[in-house]
């Protein structure tokens, strides 16, 4: 008789999962994050301009440009609650 949940099967589950995991955190809809990180960046005044954004899968980076005149930056961070799961916190160093 065979058993299903040998600890190679168990192991190479919990691998995939966490690759799916990974790419949904790099390649999914962030619209939900880029809106937070632009809010804790410039406040209730809309930022001027999204000038880099990088995603990782446990991480994502935003830098926005505040002001015009004189020119100014905002970096912000996101990561996860957990490593690939949870919500998002951003915070700005």
């Amino acid at each position: 008789m065979m058993r299903w949940a040998t600890p190679r099967t168990a192991l190479s589950v919990l691998l995939l999962l966490a690759t799916v995991l990974a790419v949904y955190n790099v390649y999914g809809d962030n619209a939900g994050v880029v809106k937070t990180a632009e809010a804790l960046a410039c406040g209730n005044s809309p930022c001027v301009r999204l000038l880099r954004a990088e995603r990782t899968p446990v991480k994502q980076s935003f830098t926005f440009q505040t002001s015009l005149s004189p020119p100014r930056t905002r970096e912000v961070s996101c990561e996860r609650a957990y490593l690939l799961v949870g919500d998002f916190a951003c915070n700005s160093p």
